[in-house]
């Protein structure tokens, strides 16, 4: 009879053991493998690079007054930079598609913002939550990070404009 206290604080436990097994980790690293120019693959994770938006892989653009593979050019890129190699994704979020989205760095590179500076992606910092790094730095008078996004969801200069996708 002694046991009747036991099993309640023995279910209690293993309860709480599987729950935090289930739990997405806060960080992900490993071989990246390019999906296209804002998601990545590490460890069969699809991952969402934060904070960014790319054009869709079969989406097109405008430069120079000529239709350009803008999907197409931004995966290039992203493969170049990081294919195969190790990567790590401070996790901040789950998109609608239930991909997990983060802020990826290969070394101390942010691949966010090196697609931005190359121009093939555009800021996207909205859609950031107000404790992550960059829009703390926002709030306290904004670190160099911020200084060279500001303008959150605006184009950078150099990037052309794109046609709708055919994706909803």
């Amino acid at each position: 009879m002694r046991f009747r206290g036991i099993l309640p604080v023995a279910a209690a436990i293993l309860l709480a053991a599987a729950g935090s097994a289930a739990a997405e980790p806060t960080t992900w690293s490993g071989t990246a493998r390019v999906i296209d120019g804002d998601t990545i693959s590490v460890r069969r994770q699809r991952i969402r690079i934060a904070a960014i938006d790319a054009c869709e892989l079969k989406q097109t653009g405008i430069q120079n007054g000529k239709v350009w593979p803008c999907g197409a050019v931004a995966r290039s890129y992203l493969r170049k930079m990081i294919d195969g190699k190790h990567v790590r994704c401070e996790i901040i979020d789950k998109d609608q598609y239930r991909r997990l989205v983060g802020q990826c760095f290969i070394a101390d590179t942010d691949i966010g913002l090196a697609m931005v500076n190359a121009g093939l992606a555009e800021s996207m910092l909205r859609y950031l939550p107000r404790s992550h790094s960059i829009m703390r730095g926002r709030e306290q008078g904004a670190g160099s990070t911020f200084r060279h996004l500001v303008g959150g969801d605006r184009k950078p200069a150099s990037l052309p404009a794109r046609e709708s996708s055919s994706k909803p």
